[in-house]
């Protein structure tokens, strides 16, 4: 190779590597950080009308109050192929704004973060930042992300976050796990208990890990009371909390204090620890849990750390979005949710049976007024609705057990049409050797949020008692 080749062929590795900088990885954080707010300002005056359309909602689109990874029916992907660089660069900066120092340490190096950065994140911009009140959402894996201060109901962060990490996955004390920190201080608190404090905090079962919805002054509330606790336990509380907390930035943290502080202080809550999480360092189980009227505080370490905040001002008057539905005349979960869930899949399917699984219910409806938001939050894991011909004989024993509980007794040898979830007929198709292509196995409908959403505006929640 000549002179001119070799240095044509180094040029042509060169312009590669910027090109590869450019589309490819993702951007790095700036030397020196604006603030959220103009961040977010130049990120929206940045988008053209085609990603303002994906990325942008109403202030009060019920996606605001969405609190699982993921924006489905919203939200832009923030890659090569949908932002340009520049775009992602602050996107990025938006990222760190919203931490403390010590969440710039924790979040951009979570298992799912710390090589695409904010690639593979859906980035969704409520209302405008030039006019506030406004929320950026970033979601992912292990991420909902909320920046733009307090929303406009006074939920601390602007509504509920998610955060977690995989290390550690499936080993007893999550050993290399960035949130270990909060695990150990949670296994200190349980272990400075008297025995009989200890019998009231432990709890057989985990609740689902998305049903963080605040139960205000009437919710129930299992644990044992942090009032009741002696002064050095008080104190370890205060510092589990502080320890959660530390993740976000200065302002936001301290706005979630005074939220805690208006509603009792940490002595409202109960502490709830989980013996079907794997016990950890020092026997203690890995899933604990701070609740009250005002505030969840839900740590999942089984069998890697999934974990949820969600705090407000006001207790009677929880984070609500979207169109007004109904009046909610009792408040409604677990076995209750399922039947609602059923009720919209026979209406929106046109059949008689319908089958969805109680222990996939994600979350709770408070009594009294439910706007779509609160359907978003409680069908939080963006499930279909599906049509499936199933045989009694391939019925799973739950779905024969509960269509029993109907009055129906599944004969082995007949077919029947029954709308269940996407995920439930999925495993059932997979149970008979059926693909989604089979002529009539299954059709597949909308997503089941937009489903109830119909339902309730068509019958109301009378129908659905």
């Amino acid at each position: 190779m000549n002179r001119r080749r070799a240095l044509q062929s180094l040029g042509l590795l060169a312009g590669a590597g910027a090109l590869g900088r450019f589309t490819l990885l993702p951007p790095s954080r700036s030397g020196t950080l604006q603030p959220a707010d103009a961040l977010a300002a130049q990120l929206y005056d940045s988008l053209d009308p085609e990603q303002r359309q994906e990325a942008c909602v109403d202030y009060d689109h019920p996606l605001r109050q969405y609190h699982n990874r993921g924006v489905w029916g919203g939200g832009l992907w923030v890659n090569p192929r949908s932002l340009g660089w520049t775009q992602r660069r602050v996107v990025t900066d938006l990222l760190y704004a919203a931490l403390s120092e010590a969440g710039q340490e924790r979040i951009p190096r979570e298992y799912y973060t710390r090589w695409p950065g904010v690639h593979g994140m859906k980035m969704l911009i409520c209302g405008n930042p030039k006019s506030p009140p406004y929320q950026v959402i970033l979601t992912g894996a292990h991420l909902n992300l909320r920046i733009g201060g307090k929303s406009r109901e006074g939920a601390a962060f602007g509504g509920p976050l998610v955060y977690g990490d995989q290390r550690g996955n499936e080993i007893p004390g999550l050993p290399g796990n960035l949130y270990r920190f909060q695990f150990d201080a949670a296994a200190r608190l349980l272990q400075g208990l008297t025995a009989e404090q200890q019998r009231l905090a432990m709890q057989k079962d985990s609740p689902v890990q998305t049903a963080i919805q605040l139960q205000g002054p009437e919710g129930a509330f299992p644990g044992v009371p942090i009032s009741a606790l002696s002064a050095a336990n008080r104190a370890l509380a205060r510092e589990l909390i502080d320890g959660i907390l530390s993740t976000y930035s200065a302002g936001d943290a301290r706005y979630a204090w005074e939220c805690l502080e208006h509603n009792g202080g940490p002595e409202a809550l109960h502490f709830s620890a989980y013996a079907d999480s794997t016990a950890g360092s020092r026997g203690a189980p890995q899933n604990f849990r701070l609740e009250g009227p005002a505030a969840v505080l839900y740590f999942r370490g089984d069998p890697h750390v999934h974990a949820f905040i969600n705090i407000g001002m006001d207790a009677g008057a929880p984070l609500s979005v979207g169109e007004l539905l109904g009046e909610s005349p009792a408040p409604l979960d677990g076995e209750g949710v399922a039947r609602l869930f059923e009720a919209a899949m026979r209406d929106q399917a046109g059949v008689e049976l319908a089958y969805y699984d109680p222990l996939s219910v994600a979350g709770r409806l408070r009594r009294g007024p439910v706007r779509e938001g609160d359907i978003y939050a409680l069908e939080s894991w963006q499930d279909s609705v599906a049509v499936v011909e199933l045989q009694g004989s391939a019925m799973s024993p739950d779905m024969a057990r509960a269509l029993r509980g109907r009055g129906l007794d599944p004969d082995p040898r007949r077919t029947y049409r029954i709308a269940t979830s996407g995920h439930v007929a999925r495993e059932a198709m997979a149970t008979e050797g059926m693909r989604p292509s089979d002529p009539g196995s299954r059709r597949d409908g909308p997503l089941l949020r937009d489903a109830v959403i119909a339902y309730l505006k068509k019958r109301g929640f009378t129908a659905a008692g």
